[in-house]
């Protein structure tokens, strides 16, 4: 885990978590990345990755390039003043996966990814806020970082550029970050960083914004496909002098209590919110792995002798794993723990509750962790998916 040196993990999570920023000095001691910047740009110019170029030209002229990148895209560059950003690198590089370890004591499923950058000097995307919560790692080189709470507002923009970035910008707080440092800042939180050499990169740990329209049609798309809510809407008591083309506030009432009915219902709450906190991006969908085709998919007893000999299973880092205890589903009885992996309830073929929260809890599986035969089926099961495979 961080170290979060003058304060205790509890008072991070109830004074800070979402509603201030936290400067963390030393952080992680002696972080060094595992991915260097020749190797971000050799990513960059690959087609099913995504990544952007930002130079900054004058004050508040700035220049988006979105990837795959070239060869004669970096030859074009000037030699400072640009930044390379690469989203995605923990589904990408297992080292930089590995990164996500030291942040469980926040739940795994509520983090969107990890975007690494490389900044010349000079380099930055400009004065922006976000809607999300993000550990910014300092992981190599130095970084000036700039904040501010005033004018984080919609309206506050320069009109012109591709990039959301901040007209009114009133620094309020002005650091400087080296290799190991944290800053945490929560949604809404005006930033600005500038690399203040060549050898500047930055991994930005980010956690996903859940709007409340995105939460309500998710709902209503779970309501239709478990065949749920079917009740039906019934009239107020009507007056006997009514107005035909009037709508009351006793009908408005009416409808008002029924959908508050299923509001109540936790158990489908519960169900839902499992499949909602563990879908897949469209970016992540495709990257999911290939399925074992026929001819690469061993039988059940062969897969079971291989786990007798293996070292472990680790988890493919572009899926998400989930649970929620005491559910009850159709594939979960009542009671027992479920399983949503990659927005889906999984069935869990007879594993058992406390091998579904290893699963869910670890980035891989030890040996002996496997060899229980009552959670071989769900195994074998998600190593023909290649959600699961052997550790080499």
């Amino acid at each position: 885990m961080i170290q979060l040196q003058h304060i205790d993990l509890q008072t991070f999570l109830k004074d800070y978590w979402q509603k201030k920023p936290l400067i963390i000095r030393n952080a992680l001691p002696g972080f060094q990345s595992p991915v260097a910047p020749d190797e971000l740009a050799g990513l960059s110019l690959e087609d099913e990755v995504e990544s952007r170029i930002v130079i900054q030209h004058g004050e508040q002229d700035y220049e988006l390039k979105k990837g795959p990148f070239d060869e004669d895209t970096y030859a074009s560059l000037p030699e400072q003043n640009w930044t390379l950003l690469v989203q995605g690198m923990d589904r990408l590089i297992p080292e930089v996966t590995a990164v996500l370890d030291q942040f469980d004591f926040l739940p795994r499923w509520r983090i969107d990814d990890i975007m690494v950058s490389y900044a010349t000097t000079g380099g930055n995307v400009g004065p922006h806020f976000d809607h999300y919560d993000v550990f910014l790692l300092q992981a190599a080189g130095k970084r000036r970082w700039m904040l501010t709470s005033q004018d984080c507002v919609e309206s506050n923009y320069i009109e012109g550029v591709d990039l959301r970035l901040m007209k009114t910008f009133k620094v309020e707080q002005d650091e400087v970050f080296e290799a190991g440092d944290i800053l945490y800042l929560p949604p809404k939180w005006g930033h600005h960083g500038v690399a203040l050499d060549d050898e500047c990169m930055t991994y930005s740990i980010g956690y996903r914004t859940y709007r409340g329209q995105e939460l309500w049609d998710s709902f209503g798309d779970h309501l239709s496909e478990m065949a749920a809510f079917r009740q039906l809407y019934q009239d107020p008591t009507w007056p006997v002098e009514l107005n035909p083309g009037e709508v009351t506030d006793a009908a408005i009432e009416q409808a008002q209590a029924l959908l508050s009915s299923i509001m109540q219902d936790k158990a489908l709450l519960k169900t839902w919110f499992g499949r909602f906190a563990t879908q897949l991006d469209q970016g992540a969908a495709q990257q999911l792995p290939e399925p074992l085709s026929e001819e690469e998919t061993a039988e059940f007893s062969e897969f079971v002798d291989a786990l007798s000999a293996c070292e472990g299973m680790e988890k493919d880092p572009v899926c998400r794993f989930a649970y929620a205890d005491n559910v009850a589903s159709s594939c979960t009885p009542e009671g027992e723990t479920a399983l949503y992996i990659n927005g889906a309830i999984w069935d869990k073929q007879g594993a058992s509750d406390n091998f579904v929260h290893a699963l869910c809890n670890q980035p891989w599986l030890a040996a002996e962790q496997l060899q229980e035969e009552a959670n071989h089926a769900l195994l074998y099961d998600l190593w023909k998916l290649q959600y699961l495979v052997f550790i080499e």
